[in-house]
């Protein structure tokens, strides 16, 4: 492959990552609510345990299907848009693929209609199948195209050291989701209960004891939801550290209204390598609850040119001419700026409303 393809497909295949990390995301928050409803609040010690290891092996898988899917984006974005692509760590890789089967590998895991082996469910859950990968007995090499004319061959390059790396990621992660959901979900509804005035009328108790169940489910799932997207997040994060070919990231919202924190940091527009490594480093930071991802860049022109940076760009000129122009700096910049969004998001939402009266 000697030259990458027009940018509008790589920004359509970005698009297609973050819907389908997103959808991750719904339905690891939903298998987390269905599997904490048969958390009573009268909880009892051998409960709680079967709930915590059903809960984070339930948070793991669908963090592996979002690590699938990061790389599986990663591998078809470099090629689209350097000409070459990266090997998959978890097996041998050949000298070359191509484009065709890189399509193939990412929509099989985008697709609505694409089939999906399922996984087995924890007992105590309502939620659909989970898919996630057939048990491995060893590495697979990836198919080798037969009779591929040169100029159709998008050349592989291993990175060393990735695999390693990955499985680190991978064990820290699920120490994390146990610390998070025992945390926001356990530790939080017991907080909650012994808070409560037992003296009160019986149905206000009960009320009460419903709404920290409540509450303290909210939370857990929250926490649930990032860890298992974060399989995507941390995938791409660690894999373009180790990219010679990976000039920076852009982080983007999939909402296109991010909190002040993450428009703070999607007004940095394109951030290099050759940036503070403080400011460098943000890009791997996410809250329960956010919905933002970092897009690698493989050139400067990337991000000027592409029509998902459109935010970036409008966020980078307001943040110049309503925060630094005027002095802001540190904490008081960053609470100006969440003011500001606040109220232009505000805005945004009232019109949104007033336009089925005025068509009316």
């Amino acid at each position: 492959m000697t030259a990458p393809v027009p940018a509008s497909e790589s920004d359509a295949a970005s698009v297609a990552f973050h819907l389908a990390l997103t959808q991750i995301g719904v339905a690891t928050i939903q298998d987390a609510l269905d599997l904490w409803s048969n958390v009573p609040p009268a909880r009892t010690t051998a409960l709680s345990a079967a709930w915590l290891a059903r809960a984070v092996r339930l948070v793991m898988i669908r963090r592996r299907q979002s690590r699938d899917l990061a790389m599986a984006y990663y591998r078809l974005a470099r090629a689209l848009r350097t000409g070459t692509t990266i090997a998959d760590p978890r097996r041998p890789a050949p000298p070359y693929v191509t484009l065709s089967m890189l399509r193939a590998e990412f929509t099989a895991l985008t697709s609505p209609e694409a089939p999906q082996e399922d996984a087995e469910e924890p007992a105590g859950t309502t939620s659909r199948p989970i898919p996630e990968r057939p048990a491995e007995s060893g590495p697979e090499p990836e198919s080798r195209p037969t009779d591929t004319p040169e100029e159709d061959r998008v050349p592989v390059e291993t990175i060393d050291g990735l695999d390693r790396e990955l499985e680190r990621l991978e064990r820290e992660a699920e120490a994390e989701a146990r610390l998070v959901l025992e945390v926001l979900g356990l530790d939080n509804l017991d907080s909650k209960l012994n808070e409560i005035d037992e003296e009160l009328p019986a149905s206000e108790v009960d009320a009460m004891r419903a709404e920290a169940h409540r509450k303290a489910g909210a939370h857990q799932a929250a926490a649930a939801e990032r860890v298992a997207m974060n399989g995507a997040r941390s995938t791409t994060w660690a894999t373009a550290e180790r990219d010679r070919r990976v000039l920076g990231y852009v982080r983007l919202s999939r909402t296109g209204t991010p909190c002040g924190w993450c428009a703070m940091l999607i007004s940095r527009g394109a951030v290099y390598r050759s940036e503070q490594s403080a400011i460098y480093a943000d890009g791997d930071k996410y809250h329960d609850g956010c919905h933002c991802y970092c897009e690698v860049i493989y050139t400067r022109e990337q991000f000027d040119q592409s029509s998902l940076t459109s935010l970036n760009r409008r966020y980078r000129a307001e943040w110049k001419t309503h925060i630094a122009d005027k002095g802001f700096k540190g904490k008081a910049a960053l609470t100006e700026w969440r003011r500001r969004i606040r109220r232009e998001q505000r805005e945004a939402a009232r019109l949104a409303r007033a336009r089925p009266g005025d068509a009316a």
